[in-house]
């Protein structure tokens, strides 16, 4: 049976090459959205558990500026007042407080554009350590920074901020999100880098006494991290709480045209190619109307040659949905990171059991469509009289 399709399908290269085509089509339409869905979800959840923090409390009123710091590093300036930090810290059910100060730079040597300078206290920090390229056995000492993988900037180098100097003392792994492009200072330094502002730098900084942008919590019990939230909004009026899920959510939303968009033409390549793979699979039907009666006269079943068609359209729709999954995710792997920058989202390659979902769930649509556009030339085939089919060579 196998031999009989292989051959059938070798023998008509150009007819099936294009079927091969279309379903290669619906295939990628079906497997890149759901790809980046999960790219991006995963990106998201990964900055979250490497930073150590379960929750991450922001002003109200800048939920969203917080979210596009977090997310896609965009520069950003706020301030809420650091008064909110030991009042969260006695909240019920939290376990480490860890305050930050966000901070719009100007352009520096190393960017052709503002990076995100963020403070923080070495003393108080659980977040930055799992990223660092090179462990470190000390803090972070006076003038010395940290910067994201996408700042062109080694070790030992120099970068002025604000009239300030600094020292690159190390660098954070690549994390797919918007640390890529921060960099972390002390707030003691932050303080000083304002002051020298006043002098030396052309636009002056205005940091506040006693502020803060952002405080990340980690909780003694992870799984009563939601209710922890809550008791927070109650109790720290003023604040929002950001969550995993939370900017799961928004990253989903912010993906959402996209991925809308690619089903919509998986949809109507489904919709266009399923007659028109049902009608091509009718006309090869017809076209081997005297080689179907000949192996209904050798004792072929009705079975057996349905199956044959069937079988045939199956196959042509595997080679298309393997190929077409192939290649997108050659295509996604090879991109990522223009189509991170292109679509503002931070973007990581799936977990590998949701690669093989997403994989799994594409093949078995693609190759429904095949099976369901030849079902009725199956039938019919198999409905076929031997001696009428082999005296007659069309329907």
């Amino acid at each position: 049976m196998l031999g009989l399709i292989a051959r059938s399908i070798i023998h008509r290269p150009v007819r099936n090459g294009a079927l091969i085509l279309a379903f290669a089509f619906i295939a990628a339409s079906l497997f890149s959205g759901h790809y980046l869905l999960a790219g991006a979800s995963d990106s998201v959840k990964s900055e979250i558990a490497k930073l150590g923090a379960d929750l991450i409390v922001v002003p109200a009123n800048y939920t969203a500026d917080s979210e596009a710091v977090l997310l896609r590093g965009e520069p950003s300036t706020f301030f809420f007042d650091n008064s909110v930090v030991p009042r969260i810290r006695n909240v019920s059910g939290v376990d480490q407080v860890e305050p930050q100060i966000f901070i719009a730079s100007l352009t520096a040597s190393c960017c052709s554009l503002p990076v995100q300078l963020i403070a923080i206290d070495p003393t108080q920090d659980f977040t930055i350590a799992p990223w660092l390229e090179q462990k470190r056995d000390k803090p972070l000492g006076p003038d010395e920074i940290i910067v994201g993988s996408k700042i062109v900037a080694g070790g030992g180098t120099n970068l002025n901020f604000f009239g300030h100097s600094f020292i690159v003392a190390g660098k954070l792994d690549p994390t797919g999100t918007g640390l890529d492009t921060s960099i972390f200072l002390r707030t003691d330094d932050a303080y000083k880098m304002a002051n020298d502002s006043q002098l030396n730098a052309i636009k002056p900084l205005v940091l506040p006494q006693g502020v803060a942008s952002a405080v990340l919590v980690r909780v003694n019990d992870a799984a009563e991290a939601t209710n922890i939230s809550y008791r927070i909004v109650d109790e720290v009026p003023g604040t929002r709480v950001l969550t995993s899920s939370a900017l799961v959510a928004t990253v989903s939303d912010q993906l959402a045209g996209i991925t809308r968009i690619l089903d919509l033409s998986a949809l109507v390549a489904t919709l266009v190619s399923l007659p028109l793979i049902a009608l091509i699979s009718l006309m090869v039907a017809n076209e081997r109307r005297r080689e179907i009666g000949v192996l209904r006269a050798l004792g072929a079943t009705r079975s057996m040659i349905f199956r044959l068609i069937l079988g045939e359209s199956v196959i042509i729709a595997a080679i298309g949905g393997i190929l077409g999954i192939g290649a997108s995710w050659i295509i996604l792997v090879l991109f990522q990171s223009y189509i991170s920058v292109m679509t503002r989202i931070p973007l990581s390659i799936p977990a590998v059991s949701s690669l093989v979902s997403i994989s799994v769930l594409t093949f078995v649509i693609t190759v429904a469509v095949g099976g369901l556009a030849a079902l009725y030339p199956a039938v019919r085939s198999a409905l076929m009289e031997p001696f009428e089919a082999i005296r007659s060579g069309e329907l």
